[in-house]
């Protein structure tokens, strides 16, 4: 299960070969713009250049489409829910004309706009970005080693997580579990909610065993720590921060002064 949603996938385009933290910088400016924003004209703009970016990753749809379909039931439920909650609390009026009001619609819209764009950047970064290379990025943009070591190891657990999810699916199905749902995603998710204790306790246990190994070596003895891997910025790297800072001053410019 880890291999089908959560999983960087080799590449030779330019944004695999764009230095970790110019990434993160770009998706930090992102959802900072994306949280400033609070017009559709505004995000739209932004949805474009998520688009740009995720485009320009060349990641094949084989590859990826279980991922965007497990975002996009996602995107869909909580927008129901928003547009829901829209119409029935903040809304006056007969039930048909709060459903049809193009306020409701137009705030319904926003965040699903703003949840796309989240969604292709951040997708972008975790198909284009070797795992081993977070740890080293934050520690070179200032962040303690420890932190960054901790922030890797929470974005390992994900995938770990969902890796025993599968295992422990399997093991059930041998003896004669059936998830049940058919085609309906939703429906399949509810009917495997019964295994989520198991592999969480399993999980966490194997996190036990990563802490006791890192204590063994030593961890955390020293502050200082040098890296193994010295990452240097290139031109496109360069550009691409120019661009992140430079979105990030527009939206202020727009939005806070």
């Amino acid at each position: 299960m880890s291999t089908r949603l959560i999983r960087y996938i080799e590449g030779e385009s330019l944004v695999h070969r764009l230095d970790p933290r110019a990434k993160l910088t770009f998706i930090f400016f992102m959802v900072f713009s994306l949280t400033l924003a609070s017009q559709i004209l505004s995000i739209i703009p932004l949805l474009a250049i998520s688009l740009v970016f995720y485009s320009s990753a060349k990641l094949p749809w084989s590859k990826t489409k279980a991922t965007w379909k497990f975002i996009l039931v996602i995107i869909v439920i909580l927008s129901l829910l928003n547009y829901l909650t829209i119409v029935l609390l903040y809304s006056e009026g007969p039930i048909l004309e709060r459903l049809a009001s193009p306020n409701a619609v137009r705030k319904a819209l926003m965040p699903v706009l703003k949840l796309l764009s989240l969604a292709l950047v951040t997708a972008t970064l975790v198909f284009t970005t070797p795992p081993n290379l977070y740890a080293p990025a934050l520690g070179q943009m200032g962040f303690p080693y420890r932190a960054a070591y901790v922030i890797q190891l929470a974005l390992r657990y994900v995938p770990e997580f969902m890796a025993e999810m599968g295992r422990t699916l399997e093991a059930q199905m041998a003896r004669g579990f059936r998830p049940r749902g058919g085609r309906n995603p939703l429906a399949r998710i509810l009917s495997v909610v019964p295994l989520v204790v198991p592999v969480t306790v399993s999980a966490t246990l194997s996190i036990y065993d990563i802490a006791d190994s890192m204590e063994l070596r030593g961890f955390g003895e020293e502050r200082c720590h040098t890296w193994y891997r010295e990452l240097k910025l290139s031109k496109w790297d360069k550009l691409l921060l120019v661009l992140s800072y430079s979105l990030g001053a527009i939206y202020i410019l727009l939005f806070m002064i």
